[in-house]
This record gives structure tokens, C-alpha cells and sequence, in this order.
């Protein structure tokens, strides 16, 4: 789905651009693939911000995703979620940070002492 397309999608096509860019990030970092990490960042962005855009509906959609079964998917929700119900982002956050090595594992350690530190924004 093109950039300029997003406008016109779905909080459920969204959603699901998110969680599959989510998950191939997820892929593609473990497997040391920068380019298709970043490719898949750009969509993840992508969706964040028209969810945004979509208000209550579009953080339901993000909180959602914290409960899927892919721990690359959950860290990436908790970390947007983190601007609008952060107890609930660093609670998975936590979860996530204690659990086996990881890139995952290192990005939810990192994403949190960011936010702990001020240093994110959500613009």
C-alpha cells in the first residue's frame, strides 16, 4: 500500500500493514538484513502515523497488537503505545526485556531506558 494511499485504509488494513511489517522488521533484523529492516521500518511508520491520525480507534488497533503472538509485533505496539497508555507499553516492554537474548529482547531494553531517560517523542 502506497504512502499517499493510507488515507483511504481501514483501521483493520492498517492494522494488519503494521503487524506484517512488524514481523518481517523482526525477520530481518535477526537475520542481520539492514536494507529490508529499514524498507519494513518505513511501512511501520507509515501505519503508526495514519493510525494516529484515526484517534481512539487507532490506538484500540495498536493496543491490540501488544496481545499478538509475535514478540517483534508486541515490541513494536508498546513502543507507540507507550505515548498514550505507557503502564500498559512498559509492562509488555518489561515482559520483553527479561526474556531470552534477542534483537527483540535488545530493542524493548533500549526502548525503555529511552523512555525512561525523556529521550522519545512521538511526533
Amino acid at each position: 500500500m502506497k504512502q499517499e494511499s493510507l488515507s483511504g485504509a481501514s483501521i483493520q488494513e492498517l492494522k494488519s500493514m503494521y503487524e506484517e511489517a512488524s514481523s518481517s522488521h523482526g525477520e530481518a533484523s535477526a537475520s542481520g538484513n539492514h536494507r529490508a529492516a529499514n524498507a519494513q521500518y518505513k511501512r511501520i511508520a507509515a501505519a503508526w502515523r495514519e493510525l494516529r491520525k484515526r484517534g481512539r480507534e487507532g490506538r484500540s488497533a495498536l493496543t491490540d497488537l501488544i496481545r499478538s503472538s509475535n514478540p517483534a509485533v508486541r515490541a513494536w505496539a508498546a513502543s507507540h503505545v507507550l505515548e498514550f497508555a505507557p503502564e500498559l507499553a512498559e509492562a509488555e516492554l518489561e515482559r520483553l526485556a527479561s526474556g531470552p537474548p534477542s534483537v527483540t529482547r535488545l530493542d524493548a531494553e533500549v526502548t525503555l531506558s529511552e523512555w525512561r531517560a525523556g529521550n522519545l517523542k512521538f511526533d
